[in-house]
């Protein structure tokens, strides 16, 4: 057979702890999975982020070698000029 059971009183604090302490368990599960899916959603938005930066940074690196194929362009008709004057 089981033990003596314990008195009323003592047995509804101990019911009482054991809920308490699974509501708290349970908050602080639930709290760290929103945490987590949050953690997700940032990642994901930061990575699209990312790619749009990479591609922005492409774009200015192509412009800047176009304005330095100009410019040495520019530089060689101005040589150019000077030796025929």
């Amino acid at each position: 057979m089981s033990g003596p059971l314990p008195k009323p009183k003592l047995r509804g604090g101990l019911i009482a702890t054991a809920f308490g302490a699974v509501i708290i368990v349970g908050s602080l599960t639930g709290a760290q999975l929103k945490s987590d899916h949050q953690k997700t959603e940032q990642i994901g938005i930061l990575e699209e982020q990312r790619k749009h930066l990479v591609l922005q940074r492409a774009q200015i690196d192509r412009k800047m070698e176009v304005f330095q194929e100009r410019l040495k362009e520019r530089e060689e008709e101005k040589a150019k000029r000077g030796k025929r004057l």
